[in-house]
């Protein structure tokens, strides 16, 4: 008699697989118990863990809790109370609806529910694998107390995958600390072996991410911004430039109030904040978007981490558009204030409440002013260290014109924004390094980087139109290498020639005919280079004009006259935006008492 390969699998057998893909560790129950709780209604819920969560998880919590017949079902595989039918999946609200968790942590651990809707009212519920649920009447106040004991100890194969009982208990607290932030109006608490890892009181959102996320950085240097669109509303708390990190670990994403993985919004986040942080560093952004459920799919991933969402270029233009404003205004006040030891604020700064050890401060933070006259040029030295022509003294002038023109209708400079403070003109004290303008204003020490600071003039002269186009005698010819590239080419040729670059075709080729004039001969090919790479087009005119300021600026060894470096001084203290294209800062000042307290004259 034939015999078949495919078998199906006894219910008990099959069950204990299911649970294994939901429940695969402590976190992972303790994310589902959250869940229920918070859907619940509860305004306060305790974590208890030993082990890690292996040997012992308890959740109480003091929400709407559960009749008699309602717990007796809530084991059941498949049993919920937030779906009755398929098309409730398009307008669910709740953080859970599969109705598969309670069942599978039965099914890898001893399990005990006791739950009231009143007080003195309860009713207990006992299951474990391969066990018969039992219920009996129970003494306890309104909401739900639930017990894993013993996860996977039926299953040794199962548990040799979990980590050590310290590494379990830092995801169980993760867990938490993700439900925490998306609900600030619930107070939570964490204990390990009895030991306090965690006490939230309730409160609003923006205080409990500085509180928890933001370690020992001062409040004023965070905002909480709203944006809305078609099928959604954002809050958004967003570090100011000073405030970045190395890692991502500060950019975060929340949909519906359950932190996902959310790549589209998190490029947004990053997108926004271009041009105003360095190189290799990333935002301090945390992103709560509501979205109309029928716009949204959760039910992609089995940890609900994943979303698709049918409204992505909404949002993702609604986050662009708030941050962007928060950072073309107050944000950059406070970001120039960054003065000592570089503008990265240490790792150390950012660390949790539980974890923090006192440490010197690593930054001053520190309004600015400088008073500038507008009715100036300045003579720099080109590649061949010959003076300026004509033209390009000009072109300076042009320059000075397009930066005052941006101070006093766009953007208020650093001496509006600070007036009050002392103004009085800076001694030039000279070029350090090569790289360095050095000055004193009063009694505190200035350095500008050079190259910065002429890219920024030169990059806003460019985005303001104030800088004058040049025909090339001689046109430079570009060979496509694809049709894409033409059709790209094509595209925004029109939006380039704003620029000062005017493009033309000619059969299979592009001819370049005219360059801004500040951009030496000899670079204005590179346009070339970075239009090959196809630039996101919303980023296109900055990027050109990024990389057209930093070819055209004075580089770090070039040397300049007492006139020119004293003119590029008064022009760097002046820009409303005191940052390179690039988000480095340009300049730092250093008190008196500053440079006292590195040599240790004042302690």
């Amino acid at each position: 008699m034939e015999t078949t390969n495919i078998r199906v699998l006894p219910p008990e057998t099959a069950k204990r697989i299911a649970a294994g893909e939901v429940i695969d560790r402590p976190a992972a129950a303790l994310r589902e118990l959250l869940d229920n709780a918070l859907d619940a209604g509860a305004s306060s819920v305790t974590v208890e863990l030993e082990g890690g969560g292996i040997e012992y998880l308890r959740v109480v919590d003091d929400g709407s809790g559960m009749e008699k017949d309602d717990l007796a079902l809530s084991v059941l595989p498949h049993a919920t109370s937030k779906i009755r039918e398929l098309d409730d999946l398009l307008s669910l609200r709740t953080l859970g609806f599969r109705g598969e968790a309670l069942a599978s942590m039965a099914a890898v651990a001893d399990i005990e529910i006791a739950s009231a809707t009143e007080d003195d009212r309860a009713w207990r519920l006992v299951a474990g694998p391969g066990k018969h649920v039992s219920m009996e009447p129970w003494r306890g106040s309104r909401g739900t107390a639930v017990t894993l004991r013993g996860l996977f100890s039926s299953f040794p194969a199962r548990r040799q995958f979990l980590k050590r009982p310290s590494s379990e208990a830092a995801a169980c607290r993760q867990v938490l600390l993700d439900k925490a932030l998306a609900f600030p109006g619930v107070a939570f608490k964490l204990l390990s072996n009895g030991k306090p890892l965690l006490v939230l009181a309730s409160g609003e959102l923006s205080g409990r991410i500085i509180g928890t996320c933001a370690g020992n950085l001062p409040a004023g240097l965070f905002r909480e911004l709203k944006a809305s669109g078609p099928g959604f509303e954002a809050r958004i708390v967003v570090g100011s430039p000073a405030v970045y990190r190395t890692d991502r670990k500060h950019l975060q994403v929340f949909i519906n109030r359950r932190r996902v993985q959310e790549y589209g919004i998190s490029q947004a986040l990053e997108y926004a904040y271009r041009g105003a942080l360095p190189g290799g560093a990333w935002p301090f952004a945390y992103a709560f978007v509501d979205v109309d459920p029928a716009l949204a799919d959760f039910n992609i991933h089995p940890a609900k981490k994943e979303v698709r969402l049918r409204n992505l270029d909404d949002i993702r233009g609604g986050l662009i558009g708030a941050i962007r404003g928060f950072l073309g205004s107050e944000a950059r006040g406070i970001s120039a204030g960054i003065l000592l030891q570089g503008n990265a604020l240490p790792p150390e700064l950012f660390s949790d409440p539980a974890d923090r050890v006192p440490s010197p401060p690593q930054a001053v933070f520190r309004r600015e002013t400088a008073r500038v006259p507008t009715d100036y040029h300045v003579r720099l030295e080109n590649d061949h260290g010959a003076a300026d022509t004509a033209a390009e003294r000009s072109s300076w002038k042009a320059i000075a014109d397009a930066t005052a023109k941006a101070r006093d209708n766009d953007a208020p400079s650093m001496r509006t924004r600070m007036a009050g403070t002392d103004s009085r003109r800076f001694t030039y004290l000279g070029q350090v390094l090569g790289v360095f303008l050095a000055a004193q204003l009063g009694d505190e020490f200035i350095l500008v980087d050079q190259h910065a600071a002429h890219e920024r003039i030169l990059f806003d002269a460019l985005m303001s139109g104030g800088c004058a186009a040049q025909e090339l005698l001689v046109p430079i010819v570009h060979e496509s290498e694809s049709d894409a590239e033409d059709a790209y080419l094509q595209a925004h040729a029109e939006e380039l020639e704003v620029l000062g670059f005017r493009l033309r075709r000619e059969g299979g080729s592009w001819l370049l005919e005219t360059a801004p004039a500040m951009l030496p001969a000899s670079k204005t090919g590179a346009l070339f280079e970075l239009l090959r790479t196809r630039p996101d087009p919303d980023a296109l005119l900055r990027e050109v004009a990024a990389r057209s300021a930093c070819r055209a600026a004075v580089m770090d060894g070039d040397a300049l006259d007492d006139a020119a470096a004293v003119s590029l001084i008064r022009q760097a203290l002046d820009l409303p935006d005191p940052h390179c294209p690039h988000g480095r800062p340009i300049w730092i000042r250093m008190s008196k008492e500053d440079l006292y307290r590195a040599v240790r004259r004042i302690v």
